[in-house]
């Protein structure tokens, strides 16, 4: 377990950076703009070049040693943090910037993913992805709050980037001294960048928690963009929407967790439930009379996400071969970038014409959907064991 806890170290500290970076980035971009269409596309810049390069992303954790391609795509990642420190009043620069800084860190996670049953003993696998996920829940936590502290400071947004190249040097290096074999895929029995993406369409062990995954983000989507609406109607105002928010990360912090200790051997099950539990948290949240019954649903929600994480990556290692694997998380990456930012939109309209209370019903419709799909893993993960 050692290279997962060096590994899990290096996100905790990239991701709390990024995360600064993007409350810094957007401060950015609004204060020389003042206007929301530039945040705007500043999402969508981001995304598209997210789901542009995933066949890439994919393709180069399957060829290259995968150590390798996550140290490159942190150095990469923090020579972008760098130009936006240096055209940090410039809006259109930021946002161009955050294209590139999309497609620079996009073969990390694939890679990451593809590599940890390399990096650990079989029977240990589902216990790193939840160490893992766990740091990521944590540094999403930390993040924003350390970018709104430094900006609160009077620091200028310039010093978040330099910081967060910092972050990206230091993932870097521990990646780089971990010395456990990282694997590396063949793109000879596998050919084409798109390799990953045929071969979950065509294995339904696969498929059904890859859709099922875009299902529910459906509704997350939508419960992010309901959020502060909902606070402000349930009269927590902008403290109400922070807490919902931390909770909704601090219960993904706990439901990694958890899923550290039950994922092995069942993560189709466990998969299914994490998507319930997400639609019960959000139903209630919706519901709720008071903000304090809000935050207990966001909580429940979280702790969804953070189990149905773990599941989703652990039975993906299970039936995706290694010559192929960065591949297949690349797909499912993209795939989730395009229901997340179809789900922010919905989630503006939603909110815009009935109110965020049926966004947030909305929102625990689609995890419970999410769930129902994922059901079906079970059956289909012990059918392709057969």
């Amino acid at each position: 377990m050692q290279a997962a806890r060096r590994l899990a170290v290096a996100r905790l500290i990239s991701l709390s950076g990024g995360s600064a970076a993007y409350i810094a980035l957007i401060a950015a971009i609004y204060g020389a703009t003042r206007s929301a269409l530039w945040i705007s596309a500043a999402i969508f810049s981001s995304v598209a070049a997210s789901v542009a390069a995933a066949p890439v992303a994919g393709w180069l954790g399957d060829r290259y040693d995968r150590r390798r391609v996550m140290v490159a795509a942190d150095v990469a990642a923090g020579a972008v943090s760098l130009s936006m420190a240096a055209t940090s009043t410039h809006a259109a620069a930021l946002v161009a910037l955050l294209g590139v800084s999309s497609i620079a860190q996009a073969p990390f996670e694939p890679a990451s993913a593809a590599a940890m049953p390399s990096l650990v003993a079989e029977e240990l696998v589902g216990r790193a992805n939840a160490l893992v996920a766990a740091t990521g829940s944590a540094a999403y936590l930390a993040g924003p709050l350390l970018g709104g502290g430094v900006l609160a400071l009077g620091a200028s947004p310039a010093v978040v980037f330099v910081v967060d190249a910092v972050t990206f040097a230091f993932s870097a290096v521990v990646v780089a001294g971990i010395r456990a074999p990282f694997g590396r895929g063949s793109t000879e029995n596998e050919p084409g960048m798109l390799a990953g993406a045929a071969l979950i369409v065509r294995d339904r062990s696969l498929l059904v928690p890859v859709a099922a995954g875009m299902v529910s983000l459906l509704g997350v989507g939508i419960a992010d963009v309901a959020s502060y609406p909902l606070s402000l109607h349930l009269r927590g105002g902008a403290a109400g929407y922070g807490a919902m928010t931390a909770l909704l990360g601090g219960g993904g912090l706990l439901g990694a967790a958890v899923a550290g200790a039950v994922v092995r051997g069942r993560p189709a099950t466990l998969l299914a439930a994490a998507f319930f539990a997400g639609a019960v948290g959000l139903a209630l949240a919706g519901a709720a009379p008071i903000v304090a019954v809000a935050l207990a649903g966001m909580a429940l929600a979280g702790g969804g996400r953070g189990l149905a994480d773990v599941a989703a990556i652990t039975l993906i290692q299970e039936r995706a071969p290694d010559e192929v694997r960065s591949r297949v998380f690349a797909a499912q990456e993209g795939a989730a970038h395009i229901a997340f930012s179809v789900s922010a939109f919905s989630g503006g309209v939603l909110v815009s014409a009935a109110g965020p209370r049926v966004a947030f019903a909305a929102a625990a419709a689609a995890s419970l959907s999410a769930a129902a799909v994922a059901g079906a893993s079970r059956a289909a993960a012990a059918a392709a064991l057969r």
